[in-house]
């Protein structure tokens, strides 16, 4: 008899991480984002051993208790409900978002993306196009090494003299993060942001041809009284958006080798 694996959520990847799990355990899928009464209720009564949580945390309306059949929770983005859920329980958390493994592979699905979005919203070639990315952690690593092969002038921009001198040292132009705003005397070049915390001013965003924030939310720009302005783009969880076959079967990958490091364990 199969173990049992409740999959909670609503994205397009998780059919694909279910017909990759089918093969070895009991699937199903609750398409919903919000933790309700009933949900909670329909989880108990299918007493699931495993369960896998989406990546963006689920909106909690009745209170966060998970049914005593659950050994293992996959967890995407933590929020203070699951946390003190998993604390007080006996279930093995794994926070797939911090697999490594998982990080590169998604970045580079990323990148692929992000260069899908630019020729579908700008209709234009990416050669002899300026580019500056701020950040250089896995997501700015990758998409300057996938837009300087596509023929791109590529601008690392951080903080970290660690990451700038290391970004040169493969050939790109460097400039630290707090004069990147300033320097820029033409809005020619395109920002794209990858670094996790509001840091750009609405204002500022004029001094770029266009603005791709491709940070989590709430993204990188700073509260504004008034809409957010018109050459900025929020562009999250592009792997999902474009590629889901692919970008499920990450995830599945990642789960996967946990199982069987686990099975391995006992």
């Amino acid at each position: 008899m199969k173990n049992k694996c409740a999959i909670i959520g609503t994205d397009a990847r998780l059919p694909f991480l279910q017909e990759t799990l089918d093969n070895q355990l009991e699937v199903k899928i609750f398409p919903t984002m919000i933790w309700t009464e009933e949900l909670k209720a329909a989880i108990i009564d299918f007493q699931p051993s495993i369960i896998f949580l989406p990546i963006i945390p689920l909106q909690i309306e009745s209170s966060f208790v998970l049914p005593e059949s659950c050994l293992l929770l996959f967890v995407g983005k933590k929020n203070t409900e699951m946390e003190q859920e998993i604390q007080t329980s006996k279930v093995q958390a794994f926070y797939y978002l911090e697999d490594e493994q998982w990080i590169w592979e998604n970045a580079n699905l990323t990148a692929e993306g992000f260069i899908n979005n630019f020729y579908r919203s700008e209709n234009e070639s990416i050669y002899n196009k300026k580019f500056i990315i701020t950040g250089y952690g896995r997501v700015g690593k990758r998409l300057a090494f996938a837009l300087h092969h596509l023929g791109a002038e590529v601008i690392v921009s951080v903080r970290s003299d660690h990451q700038l001198f290391e970004a040169k040292s493969y050939g790109y132009q460097i400039e630290q993060l707090e004069q990147v705003v300033k320097n820029q005397g033409e809005s020619t070049a395109y920002l794209i942001n990858t670094i996790p915390y509001k840091w750009l001013s609405p204002s500022d965003t004029n001094r770029f041809n266009k603005v791709y924030d491709l940070a989590s939310n709430p993204g990188c720009l700073l509260e504004s009284a008034n809409s957010k302005p018109t050459n900025y783009i929020h562009s999250t969880s592009l792997p999902g958006l474009y590629f889901p076959k692919d970008a499920g079967y990450l995830i599945a990958k990642t789960v996967q080798t946990q199982l069987a490091l686990l099975e391995g364990e006992k």
